[in-house]
């Protein structure tokens, strides 16, 4: 990153890294709702690396070493401020709220100044207050400014800036990157969100914490929470003997649930809670009243359902191709031809996406889009003709088609609901020039690969909907930042689980490589799992499922990623991929 301009006052300063980041709420933890442990072992992910105590300020430190002091303070283990707020004058402690924000940085500068220290923040991402990230800070805010003040004949901070700031490589050694769960608009299936936790005894109420204060307004019709608003700041989490988590929620008393809000919120939790090593069940508890369930119940097994898995795991496990123009089906190993219209008569078919149910085929020829049963007898129907080519389409779990158009003035985002298309406003990816794109089985969001000049981006949007699923637009896509040891031109993308992806691209002329991303952008460049093999790869075909096989698709074989092996030989076949 480039060390952004000299913030000339405090309040510019402050005001700058109060709208660029907002602290996650982890750094509350070891003052509000603490994770207790009752003699039971592993119920907790362990500590990674040793406990660490910062240094308390020196007697007649100078003013850089009081803000060197302070940083390093704030990568205490277990995660607290207590020493951080010695380096704060009085009225600086009563002023420093480190609740809206965390920075990680690659590094810092030398501290400079002495009435006002600066430090320049190098490679600064940032952590809003719901644990989850969003990405590079603003271009001016990487600068930050220490006045100092005497204080008892002591230099000490007189305002810093409300936020955590640490170093990555902390960062990376000490917190977690897991799932909380909400639901989309209708409540029909879960939707993971990332979060950035520290790990240790911190873990739970960490990503509990995460999950009560629910999406940013800025989800608003992508998301919902059934959790009641307002119940975070009493949370406590308390490990009890048999793997049982007691969530106790304080705070305004909810209006009475009803029974779809009830399961709705029991279903988060124990989607979310799944993640913690050593946790079989939890009970909950909102002003002082137990949770209890239709049934009467009021302790709930952890687990994601089937029926609201973003995965889509009971969806079709087979892996579809062409061959000879004819759709097939079955293992990667034996492929067989299909009876619908796809599978007995070549269509001139350019692309195609299968229905999670396995049922319904959206096909491309170069101009239209056409849907078709997969098996049995049936005509194929066109949906969408295009004022362009027509990329590969994408199904959703509701059942959505959605397509791209290549048209001349750019990419045209259309979805199939019901026989009936809709074209629907995605800033960001409408209007540019698309070449490759995914949708979530979940129906949560739009990945897009757009060609520029020198190198391809890859984008990501989330998708709003109206109380009933119609589509009524998009957020503004955002870069998911990528390196390629290579050429900078993506070939293929598609999803590895509900909140990653794989990038295939060309490491040379005769080498490929599969570059794993999580799908926040949070994966630094250097720690990307990242797999190189010989051959020029055409395609990927992977799935969200766990232990679904990922393949890479080369002239004549498929690639087993797993196993950097050619699992399966082919002829005359092309474009493998599994349903969605």
């Amino acid at each position: 990153m480039r060390p952004g301009r000299t913030t000339s006052s405090v309040a510019g300063m402050l005001a700058a890294l109060t709208l660029a980041m907002l602290l996650s709420s982890c750094v509350r933890l070891p003052e509000t709702g603490p994770v207790v442990v009752s003699n039971q072992q592993g119920l907790t992910s362990p500590v990674e690396g040793p406990y660490s105590d910062p240094r308390r300020p020196q007697a007649h430190a100078t003013p850089g070493q009081i803000v060197t002091g302070f940083l390093n303070a704030m990568t205490a283990v277990p995660l607290q401020t207590q020493v951080a707020r010695q380096y704060l004058t009085a009225a600086g402690r009563a002023r420093w709220q480190p609740k809206r924000g965390m920075v990680v940085y690659d590094d810092t500068t030398l501290p400079r100044g002495s009435s006002t220290v600066s430090v320049t923040l190098r490679g600064a991402q940032r952590i809003d207050g719901r644990s989850m990230w969003r990405g590079a800070l603003a271009p001016g805010t990487h600068r930050t400014a220490f006045p100092m003040r005497l204080e008892h004949g002591e230099w000490r901070i007189n305002r810093a800036p409300d936020a955590l700031l640490v170093p990555s490589l902390w960062f990376e050694q000490h917190f977690a990157t897991v799932s909380v769960y909400f639901f989309d608009p209708l409540g029909r299936i879960l939707v993971p969100e990332l979060v950035h936790v520290p790990t240790g005894d911190q873990f739970t109420t960490a990503l509990v914490r995460a999950l009560v204060l629910g999406p940013s307004r800025s989800l608003t019709g992508a998301i919902r929470s059934y959790i009641p608003p307002g119940l975070a700041s009493g949370l406590t989490v308390t490990l009890q003997g048999g793997g049982l988590a007691d969530i106790v929620m304080r705070g305004p008393a909810p209006a009475p649930l009803s029974e779809q809000s009830t399961a709705g919120m029991v279903t988060q939790f124990a989607a979310t809670l799944a993640q913690v090593p050593g946790i079989a069940t939890f009970r909950l508890t909102i002003a002082g009243a137990p949770v209890s369930d239709g049934t009467g119940a009021t302790v709930f097994p952890v687990g994601v359902p089937a029926r609201a898995d973003p995965s889509v795991s009971r969806g079709s496990a087979l892996v579809y191709a062409l061959r000879r123009g004819l759709l097939v089906s079955g293992q990667a190993k034996g492929l067989t031809k299909l009876d619908g219209p796809f599978g007995t008569a070549v269509q001139g078919i350019a692309s195609f996406a299968v229905s999670l149910n396995g049922v319904d085929v959206a096909a491309t020829t170069p101009d239209t889009l056409l849907v078709g049963p997969v098996q049995n007898n049936g005509s194929a129907t066109t949906v969408l003709e295009g004022a362009g080519p027509l990329l590969r389409p994408a199904w959703d779990f509701a059942g959505r088609l959605w397509d791209i158009e290549a048209a001349p003035g750019g990419a045209i985002v259309d979805v199939i609901t019901n026989g009936k298309r809709h074209r629907v406003r995605v800033p960001g990816v409408s209007g540019h020039d698309v070449r490759r794109f995914l949708v979530s089985r979940d129906g949560s969001r739009l990945v897009a690969v757009i060609h520029g000049a020198a190198s391809d981006r890859i984008v990501v949007s989330r998708l709003r909907y109206a109380t009933r699923g119609r589509v009524v637009g998009a957020t503004r896509a955002q870069r998911l930042p990528w390196q390629a040891g290579g050429t900078a031109r993506v070939r293929d993308i598609g999803w590895l689980s509900p909140t990653s992806i794989a990038v295939l691209h060309l490491l040379t002329r005769d080498v490929s490589e599969v570059r794993d991303l999580a799908i926040d952008g949070s994966t630094p460049a250097s720690e990307a799992v990242t797999t190189p093999f010989a051959g020029r790869a055409k395609g990927l075909a992977t799935s969200p499922v766990e232990n679904e096989t990922s393949y890479a698709v080369l002239p004549g074989n498929l690639l087993d990623l797993a196993q950097v092996d050619p699992a399966v030989r082919y002829s005359h076949v092309r474009q493998f991929t599994y349903a969605g």
